[in-house]
């Protein structure tokens, strides 16, 4: 998730399990311990676009740092760090690999993928029930930290406050389970009602909510993107999207073309615009105008090739340049529900 949800998260973590000791000194504690994970982005000027983003949430968000990391890090804290010398190191260390691995855990509830099994495996862990920015999930631990930073640590209240925000937090990720347990069966149905036959297909919440949730459902030619809100009383609008893969050469034996299909789970179509090849990444579903036709992409990259070989160049994240506005206000129309 983004990066203030994890360090409130690993902040209640450090005080849940060190608050008694070092009040909000833990909160600190916790908070670094939480970032770390995410540290991972700092590679980005030692690596290739392609090595960049396939590194992400690769061996930092892994159940073997999460172990080995904490016990390192923890030794050397208690080992050098005097001022808080009344914690053992056993704690440092369950604090540490307790505020990595709920970050792992976190992130594994996004659409993303996460390598947790790194690097005995490259298998993502993906629920998608949450987005990668809700406030909803965040507020609760935010709220609770702020509080406590004013309660004593000595005093029986602040360890009720941060494990009330814990388990609102933790709650609020329960009930998304549930919602997509639901939404699915709702897009399973509608596929029915409306004979498109697929192979498999996903869904996944839209960004800062949990009521428009996205379809990315595979045919065999295509693929069928659609919408559905809590608040719909019309039937899901599919967009139909050409794979086109046949714009590729050596799809099955290109190094970068494998490496992107492994990202995004094999939910890609190719684009050529204007002479610009773009694979586009549709685990992330699509912009749709106002009318609920699909305008762009959300997640693109753009390859070109040389030699027989391809090679990413760029990253494209985000509605194209000029539309911004039109696309956030079809966002939040839509997400009141299709009516007509």
């Amino acid at each position: 998730m983004d990066s203030l949800s994890q360090l409130v998260l690993g902040a209640a973590v450090g005080e849940a399990v060190l608050g008694r000791k070092l009040g909000n000194r833990a909160i600190f504690w916790g908070a670094l311990g939480g970032t770390i994970p995410d540290l991972d982005v700092l590679s980005g000027p030692f690596l290739s676009e392609l090595g960049e983003l396939t590194f992400h949430r690769g061996i930092s968000h892994s159940l073997l740092f999460s172990v080995l990391f904490a016990l390192l890090l923890g030794w050397l804290i208690h080992r050098f760090n005097k001022p808080t010398s009344r914690v053992t190191r056993v704690e440092w260390q369950t604090m540490l690999f307790l505020a990595f691995f709920t970050h792992v855990i976190l992130d594994c509830f996004t659409v993303y993928g996460t390598q947790v099994f790194a690097p005995f495996s490259n298998y993502r862990v993906s629920w998608g029930t949450v987005a990668v920015v809700d406030p909803l999930y965040t507020i609760p631990l935010l709220l609770s930290l702020t509080i406590t930073l004013f309660i004593l640590r000595t005093k029986r209240t602040r360890s009720v406050v941060n494990y009330l925000g814990l388990a609102l937090s933790s709650m609020y990720l329960l009930f998304t389970v549930y919602n997509k347990s639901s939404v699915h069966s709702v897009f399973e149905n509608e596929l029915k009602a409306q004979n498109i036959e697929v192979n498999r297909m996903m869904t996944s919440p839209t960004i800062f909510n949990n009521i428009l949730w996205s379809c990315t459902a595979e045919a065999n030619d295509a693929y069928y993107v659609g919408l559905y809100s809590f608040y719909d009383t019309v039937p899901v609008k599919f967009v139909r999207i050409e794979k086109q893969h046949t714009l590729l050469n050596n799809i099955d034996s290109d190094y970068t073309i494998s490496r992107l299909r492994w990202f995004s789970d094999n939910y890609f179509s190719i684009n050529n615009v204007d002479g610009k090849l773009l694979f586009n990444d549709l685990r992330f579903g699509a912009y749709f105008d106002k009318d609920g036709n699909k305008a762009d992409y959300i997640f693109s990259f753009h390859l070109e090739e040389e030699d027989g070989a391809y090679e990413m160049i760029e990253t494209i994240v985000g509605p194209p340049k000029g539309k911004e506005k039109e696309y956030i206000d079809a966002f939040f129309d839509r997400l009141w529900g299709a009516n007509s």
